[in-house]
């Protein structure tokens, strides 16, 4: 019996882990996975960026959701700044794929979010 339960987990795929370089991150990404939002995230060399969505009828200059990020690996952080209190929120990401032009993230609750870059 046990040596089955070790044959069962010794059977799993092993997660790999991205190396991913800050610089490939640079600039303006469009989030490709939604029909209905125009959900952009740009990334400035000075590890911040702002995020907007047109569908809400907001430009780049006018959204107020900025947050700085970093980058371990593969581990994509955000962390948002609220309004009140300039309380810290952090969103954690793990970025699954990456090339010049595409980038794919999964979140803690494995949902998949994918990009592409425009600029």
């Amino acid at each position: 019996m046990m040596l089955l339960a070790l044959l069962a987990a010794g059977c799993h795929e092993k997660e790999t882990h991205l190396s991913v370089e800050p610089a490939q991150l640079v600039g303006k990404w469009l989030r490709t996975d939604s029909q209905e939002a125009q959900e952009y995230w740009r990334y400035h060399s000075d590890y911040t960026g702002v995020t907007w969505d047109e569908a809400d009828d907001i430009s780049e200059e006018e959204s107020n959701m900025t947050f700085e990020w970093t980058l371990a690996g593969d581990r994509l952080t955000h962390v948002f700044r609220g309004e009140q209190g300039n309380q810290a929120v952090p969103k954690v990401y793990t970025i699954t794929a990456i090339s010049e032009t595409a980038m794919q993230w999964r979140d803690d609750y494995s949902i998949t979010l994918n990009f592409t870059k425009i600029e």
